[in-house]
């Protein structure tokens, strides 16, 4: 209904009114100064690195990270940057030790290091959960070297629900941040990226360039007002329900749980 009665306008010249109020509400939500509606998750990280670095600069980021292991390699064939991988503990972690042995120096023969890469919750790590203290020390230690952090938060809506904290802890030590609408929150497509209002213009140019500006985005803008307003707050449901799945699958002969008792609301199970 709500997608049905959208208000609708030319979003590439910013003329949309129903993206425009999801764009500021994500924004308000995250603690940033500005959003930007995107189609998907991987354009949205893909935005996020391009307007982070230049051609040829370094982003650190997990071995177990989206960005590298299933968003076809788009920071390197469209942007130019190498990233630079170090191992994901299994808490979804980076080690603050390794992260700091990976920034360059000034030497003239390495690429610079713009940018620090994390995942919240971590998909390949059974949706672990990056804790606010954890997620302030990488972003200290980031700006400490005049580096700035990138959270891929597909899911950070979940990881605010398992910790029962306001998003917000878990996003204002953030630069930037990616999070989808059409995961968890349900909406039917889109993502959301964030960050100061500097940021989100570069964003935008970049959008365009990549083609994901759209016209009357309205009609799908307005599913993620519903996301934001109402499914942010049933995520614990989810989250119930995934326990009840793991603990009935763990008892069948045979299957088995990859990560144990899940995380947040991501089950994964093997089968002997």
């Amino acid at each position: 209904d709500a997608m049905a009665r959208a208000e609708l306008g030319d979003d590439v010249y910013g003329e949309d009114p129903t993206v425009n109020r999801l764009q500021e509400m994500a924004a308000e939500r995250l603690g940033k100064e500005a959003g930007l509606f995107v189609t998907s998750g991987t354009m949205g990280n893909l935005i996020a690195v391009l307007a982070h670095c230049s051609r040829g600069d370094e982003a650190i980021m997990g071995t177990l990270a989206h960005t590298f292991l299933f968003e076809q390699g788009g920071v390197s064939a469209v942007g130019g940057v190498v990233p630079h991988t170090i191992p994901n503990q299994p808490d979804g972690t980076l080690d603050l030790a390794e992260i700091r042995s990976a920034i360059r120096g000034a030497d003239v023969h390495f690429p610079v290091t713009r940018l620090l890469l994390l995942e919240n919750t971590q998909n390949r790590c059974g949706g672990a959960v990056l804790t606010t203290e954890y997620t302030r020390k990488a972003a200290d230690l980031a700006h400490e070297h005049n580096i700035k952090l990138h959270l891929d938060g597909a899911r950070i809506f979940n990881a605010a629900a398992t910790l029962n904290v306001d998003v917000k802890e878990l996003t204002l030590p953030a630069d930037s941040i990616t999070f989808c609408l059409s995961k968890a929150l349900c909406a039917p497509v889109g993502s959301v990226l964030c960050g100061s209002r500097e940021f989100i213009q570069s964003a935008l140019r970049q959008r365009k360039q990549l083609g994901g500006g759209m016209r009357q985005a309205g009609v799908l803008a307005a599913a993620g007002i519903i996301a934001l307003e109402k499914m942010s707050a049933r995520l614990g449901e989810d989250h119930e329900r995934a326990h009840r799945l793991a603990e009935g699958l763990a008892n069948i002969p045979g299957f088995f749980l990859d990560f144990g008792e899940p995380a947040s609301n991501m089950v994964f199970v093997s089968m002997d």
